[in-house]
């Protein structure tokens, strides 16, 4: 998972989310022996549960209250049937419909997250843009796999969020994952991110390259 250091950010968005009145209830979970659940945005242990898709799971109120900011308010209510196994159906035609059912919603998840990424890197909003990043991510993969050119997209809002919050190490890694499946994507990849690198520190430097 994505080590992010949270801080002053943790710090505005909780001032924020109080401010707004928002409600994001949580349940205390005491997992059952052999089940391991997994935070939405660090892969630690989780120990809370949303209460209103009760199948995402967050190490702390911190992560929640940044994954509902960041992208879980959009898709809390879509989550339910993506996460849900599908149930059993007396036909092969049932079966069949059901599944294209399920890629459609994941396509459309993609589409959702990614553009919510996109929209958040350009407000500014850098920490935000990371849970959206990581569900279109996540879904890409599920539907994709691994090795898919359909992934650059979220790596590259993965990057560039990054670079945004000055953790270039971050943004190498998120190609690097991405590249050892695909060599000429992640260098195309690379040379965008290096693009934006280049442009973001000329601005900081206030000169011109």
């Amino acid at each position: 998972g994505i080590n992010a250091e949270y801080g002053e950010f943790l710090n505005y968005y909780t001032n924020y989310y109080y401010k707004s009145n928002l409600r994001m209830s949580l349940n205390p979970l005491a997992n059952p022996k052999g089940v391991k659940l997994l935070c939405e945005l660090c892969q630690k242990p989780a120990y809370l549960q949303c209460t209103s898709c009760r199948v995402t799971y967050y190490c702390s109120e911190e992560h929640q209250k940044v994954d509902w900011i960041g992208i879980h308010e959009k898709i809390c209510s879509l989550l339910l049937p993506l996460r849900t196994p599908l149930p059993l159906v007396s036909s092969e035609e049932e079966r069949k419909h059901r599944q294209e059912q399920l890629l459609q919603r994941q396509k459309q998840m993609i589409d959702m997250t990614r553009t919510e990424g996109s929209k958040l890197l350009f407000e500014g909003a850098h920490e935000a843009a990371v849970p959206a990043a990581l569900q279109a991510l996540r879904f890409s993969i599920a539907v994709y796999g691994l090795s898919s050119v359909e992934l650059v997209p979220a790596y590259l809002v993965l990057g560039e969020a990054s670079i945004g919050l000055g953790r270039l190490s971050q943004a190498e890694e998120s190609n690097a994952a991405y590249g050892a499946a695909n060599l000429v994507m992640l260098l195309h990849t690379l040379a965008m991110l290096h693009c934006h690198l280049m442009g973001y520190t000329c601005h900081k430097q206030g000169g011109l390259c």
